[in-house]
């Protein structure tokens, strides 16, 4: 539920800040797939990482018996059947997760933040909201002009489909709510089952109709137009309502494979190059041990660590900004700047509201109304449906920037435009990673005046409060090995608004929203807001409120490893290779070049799909067919 997960997640983020920790049993983590000792000396391919992406792979790579694949992962496998309801939706247990802190940032009020990462197999898929959503076709177009066609909208579209599959909505509930969706998006025997709850609060079709009154637009399916209003559905089995994700759509159904190993508990240390560059291995270290391993990879070793750790291991591998290895004493193989830059995340701010008037029952009801509670647990044990069946948001607003600002969102795009690219990005960038950027701007500027490119994301269901993230940042921040002790964790630098026009963007989002819930529909709620409030109205009072109060991050960590050429300071070709080595290649949220105004979940889960194309394609995998006979 919205109010639910807006106040799980800021207490999550005030506890890890405070170092404190939220009660999980932990007697539901699996510690490993195989041992140790059962390690083979050599595998066709070495996926270093478990979580997401880390899992399709593997599952694609082992449909050839032939090819013999070993998944490397930090964390562990969670059995634990509570992180498979739709509640879990909401709760990001610390035992799942690195313990992780930002650097303490001078444009965020001279603040730190926690950074979510994922430290346990299906990564980001097991511990998420479960929003399968994607951006606009624009968004991955734009990812196109730094390599090649095929990574455009219509190029990962298939992949899309390969990955997720839709069950329409209920028919008496899609008419009361106007929920829309074009089966065209999605596969038809997909691995990741995606479906629409079964319950919605009243209040969302107030908070809905309100958001045209307010000028947006209603859109009929986001996978195919995530702009205006929009319906996306959930990671949930429609027929068991349970999580649907990476560990029992991909790895399950492959665990059997005899040509497939899954180490758990063990970090990857180092990918091992010979002289010539070419990527022959990695060294592994089971947690808790000083034991390390050497395990060779005869075809390719595939990084799908995530975008904090795969720059990392590159890093420590000596892959990446030669003057950072050389004060880490790490021999340099090759001279990357672009590894560990270009992090992105999508900032956020809220906007927190009362109801008077309030329709009941509202998603409140669930938390203080002991009758209703009592309903909805009834209806919940009796056939898995109602409230209980809601994760978080299903529907919302991803605002093109001439609807959060109609009046001068032209000069914004103009402002941008004159910036001087470099002006505002890591000292460490060299001028390719500043043309880089400049692309990047030009791209960001074209988005601000189309009216097919979300530059806020605005979800609503029924709850006064609201998660306001910033869709297409301009602040690039950066994940650096710790030159002092080049095991511990990154550091990690969001840089959030070090780009002056990143808070100016969400204050127009706060006055956006003070426009919807003056609409003659939202106020029948009579809502008086609580937070930021009334007092602040301009430009300059709500940026200060915002760089003191704001979210550094949503969990969509990514583009630290970017699909690009080297000119413009990427790190992988069009195919996925590491630039300047072999063997090597990468598969995870690290290589967007851009985030997309999206959560990052089912963008993934393409990226992987494609990756795993892209491998077969070079190795010469046998086919179905060929399989078969």
């Amino acid at each position: 539920m919205a109010l639910h997960a807006l106040r799980t997640f800021t207490a999550a983020l005030a506890i890890a800040q405070l170092g404190g920790a939220v009660a999980y049993d932990a007697s539901w983590l699996v510690a490993r797939e195989i041992t140790p000792a059962e390690l083979r000396p050599s595998y066709d391919f070495v996926i270093v990482g478990g979580g997401q992406s880390g899992l399709v792979i593997a599952n694609r790579l082992t449909e050839d018996p032939t090819k013999t694949v070993l998944v490397v992962e930090y964390g562990v496998v969670d059995r634990n059947p509570a992180q498979l309801q739709p509640s879990s939706a909401a709760n990001y247990p610390p035992a799942l997760l690195y313990n992780i802190t930002s650097v303490v940032m001078p444009t965020f009020g001279n603040r730190s933040s926690i950074v979510f990462a994922a430290a346990t197999a299906g990564g980001g898929s097991t511990v998420n909201s479960m929003n399968l959503d994607r951006a606009a076709p624009m968004d991955y177009d734009a990812w196109a002009l730094f390599s090649r066609r095929d990574w455009s909208f219509s190029g990962l579209l298939p992949y899309f489909r390969k990955s997720t599959q839709l069950t329409p909505p209920d028919p008496e509930l899609a008419e009361e709510f106007g929920i829309t969706y074009d089966l065209k998006a999605y596969g038809k025997k997909s691995p990741v089952q995606l479906s629409y709850a079964s319950y919605q609060w009243p209040g969302t079709k107030i908070q809905y109709k309100a958001m045209l009154e307010a000028g947006v637009k209603p859109n009929k399916e986001q996978g195919l137009g995530a702009y205006g209003v929009v319906w996306f559905p959930s990671a949930l089995d429609p027929v068991n309502v349970t999580r649907s994700y990476a560990v029992n759509r991909y790895y399950d159904p492959a665990s059997s494979r005899s040509n497939l190993h899954l180490l758990t508990y063990s970090r990857v240390n180092e990918i091992i190059f010979n002289k010539r560059k070419h990527a022959t291995g990695v060294t592994v270290q089971p947690r808790d041990t000083t034991t390390i391993l050497n395990v060779t990879a005869k075809k390719e070793i595939v990084l799908t660590a995530g975008a904090l750790h795969t720059p990392q291991i590159l890093q420590r591998s000596g892959v990446g900004p030669a003057a950072l290895l050389k004060e880490a004493k790490v021999p340099v193989v090759v001279d990357l700047p672009g590894v560990g830059s270009n992090y992105q995340d999508h900032s956020a701010t809220s906007v927190a509201n009362t109801f008077a008037t309030d329709v009941v029952p509202n998603p409140g009801s669930l938390l203080t109304n002991e009758t209703f509670i009592a309903w909805a647990d009834e209806l919940w044990a009796a056939n898995r449906t109602g409230p209980r069946s809601i994760t978080v948001w299903m529907v919302g607003g991803w605002l093109p920037l001439r609807d959060v600002t109609p009046t001068d969102y032209q000069e914004l795009a103009a402002a941008l435009k004159a910036q001087d690219p470099a002006a505002y990005l890591p000292s460490t960038y060299t001028p390719e990673q500043v043309r880089g950027f400049e692309l990047q701007r030009d791209t960001i500027v074209a988005s601000y005046l189309s009216d097919k490119a979300a530059q806020i994301e605005l979800p609503f269901g029924g709850a006064p409060e609201y998660v306001l993230s910033l869709e297409h940042p301009l602040s690039r921040g950066t994940v650096a090995l710790n030159t002092t002790h080049i095991y511990s964790e990154p550091i990690i630098d969001f840089r959030t608004f070090s780009n002056p026009i990143d808070p100016l963007v969400l204050a127009k989002a706060i006055k956006f929203v003070r426009r919807w819930t003056a609409t003659p529909s939202y106020q029948t709620l009579t809502p008086t807001e609580s937070v930021p409030g009334a007092a602040l109205q301009t430009n300059d009072e709500l940026i200060a409120w915002i760089r003191t109060s704001g979210w550094a991050t949503v969990a969509h960590n990514c583009c630290t490893a970017a699909l690009s050429p080297r000119s413009l300071g990427g790190v992988v070709d069009a195919d996925l290779l590491v630039h300047g080595v072999t063997g090597l290649s990468i598969g995870d949220a690290s290589v967007m070049p851009m985030i997309p105004a999206t959560h990052t979940c089912a963008t993934v889960y393409a990226i992987a799909e494609k990756a795993a194309d892209l491998i077969k394609a070079r190795h010469h995998f046998r086919t179905g067919s060929e399989q078969d006979s």
